[in-house]
């Protein structure tokens, strides 16, 4: 079998196709015969031959109303033109190709229960129609970290992950079961898989292969957290022919225990893989770049870095905001309204302790996580900003339309109950020239000339008033927000 899609869905048809016409035949419609005379050897033959095609030709327009049609004309698309002609019947489309297997699938059978092995085939006969002069390209990479449910999941463009029985002979070399240290570990069983039906003189798609195997690895990663990378080293095939070795870039190391992917979430990595290839620009496309290098740090202090870029990117929104702004716009954004101040406590918590992570003096802060997964002081905080960037890129990237996520939180934040107070100051035409700092008027702390403050916005010490409105106080020369 060449197209595991294709097969499944005009079997899923034909099933139907048969429960449907055993129904017909249950509720009393009568299975026509024609008389057949031969002449053999002087001899006269009889047989009745029943007339099947004629009965599913008086059920077509029912047949062809069944939910599964659809899916089955579009997998089967410009191919139905090669099966007819090989059938030697007219036309093109796959209305008639469809109409023309059911027939092969019964003919001379007085019954309409589903055939499975003349399934299998009359199946043949269409992918022998369907790749006549092609050839069967396979490029395959082990994901390390993990496993899944069934034997094959479809991602979607000739691309799925499957199980390394399907890919008879198995590309398993040694090194996939033994560890860094050269001990023994479980056998790996997941593969991405690129397969496609080319011309024989054509290339193998390998630089659209090893892209695409990318794009999944972060597709998995950011639907949820677990140690999951791509072996280094790929293969690739043409038909049944011996697998060739095929150098796959670097994708970090796991930082998280083995990946485990049900039915459900295999139904969302396809979507959200699909939302990755459609592409993102922009800070967002920045943001994923900067998220996937901090997922393939060795540990954990050298990631905190790559998020808290990630956070300035998509919710700074050019107004060089503080570390306060930032945790108050990811909160809102991230959390419900009860767990808002302690997201934007982890957020100034790491802005405070990346100065130090940068001089070198991680562990102080911190300890050095290894590779098999977090450790120290700096563990859970770098998770907790993991966890919510990928809530926050993943919403981002489903969105319709990739959304102004900064923008996007202060209207939540204006919008919430959480009392938000703003307040406009002046500078005097002495402090605007000397450039100095001007008291943060929310705090009392000393915040400079770009925005940057010390003290904490919207913080916990006090509860300023929602904004409703800005009235100005003329003696202070400053805007206030009553209720």
């Amino acid at each position: 079998m060449r197209n595991r899609g294709l097969h499944d869905a005009l079997r899923d048809f034909a099933l139907e196709a048969a429960a449907f016409l055993v129904r017909a035949t249950d509720g009393g419609a009568e299975l026509g015969f024609a008389l057949d005379e031969r002449s053999r050897g002087g001899a006269t033959l009889y047989r009745y031959r029943p007339l099947t095609s004629e009965f599913i030709g008086a059920r077509w327009e029912k047949l062809h109303a069944l939910p599964t049609f659809g899916p089955a004309a579009r997998a089967l698309g410009t191919g139905a033109r090669a099966y007819l002609r090989r059938r030697g019947e007219p036309g093109a489309d796959a209305e008639p190709a469809l109409r023309a297997m059911l027939e092969r699938l019964y003919s001379d059978s007085t019954s309409f229960a589903f055939p499975e092995e003349r399934f299998e085939r009359v199946y043949a006969g269409v992918e022998q129609a369907l790749y006549a002069g092609t050839v069967r390209a396979t490029v395959v990479a082990p994901v390390l970290g993990l496993r899944f449910d069934g034997a094959r999941v479809e991602l979607g463009g000739d691309l799925a992950l499957v199980d390394v029985a399907l890919l008879a002979p198995p590309p398993t070399p040694a090194w996939l079961d033994t560890d860094e240290g050269g001990r023994a570990t479980p056998p790996t069983t997941a593969f991405l898989a690129l397969e496609r039906d080319l011309p024989a003189e054509a290339g193998l798609p390998l630089a659209e292969a090893c892209l695409r195997f990318r794009t999944t690895l972060t597709a998995l990663r950011l639907l949820d957290p677990g140690g999951v990378t791509l072996g280094p080293v790929g293969y690739a095939r043409v038909g049944d022919g011996a697998w060739q070795p095929l150098r796959l870039d670097p994708s970090g190391y796991p930082r998280g225990p083995e990946r485990v992917l049900d039915s459900e979430e295999a139904a969302r990595l396809a979507e959200l893989l699909a939302a990755l290839e459609e592409g993102a620009e922009g800070s967002l496309g920045w943001g994923l770049d900067r998220f996937e290098m901090g997922l393939e740090r060795r540990n954990d202090d050298q990631a905190l870095s790559d998020y808290l870029l990630v956070l300035r990117a998509l919710l700074d929104a050019g107004d060089t905001a503080d570390g306060a702004t930032v945790g108050l716009r990811l909160a809102a954004l991230c959390a419900d309204q009860e767990d808002r101040p302690a997201v934007q406590r982890q957020v100034e918590r790491a802005f405070e302790l990346e100065p130090a992570v940068i001089e070198g003096s991680s562990r102080a802060v911190g300890g050095r996580g290894g590779s098999a997964g977090r450790a120290g002081a700096l563990g859970p905080l770098v998770g907790e900003l993991e966890d919510h960037l990928r809530t926050l890129l993943v919403e981002a990237l489903c969105a319709p339309v990739h959304p102004d996520l900064a923008a996007t939180a202060d209207g939540l934040l204006l919008r919430g109950d959480d009392p938000v107070e703003i307040r406009a100051g002046r500078l005097s035409a002495e402090e605007e020239e000397a450039g100095e700092p001007y008291p943060d008027p929310r705090s009392g702390h000393e915040r400079d000339r770009g925005g940057g403050a010390s003290g904490r916005a919207g913080g916990s010490d006090s509860a300023p008033a929602p904004v409703s409105e800005l009235h100005l106080d003329e003696e202070s020369e400053s805007y206030s927000a009553p209720v």
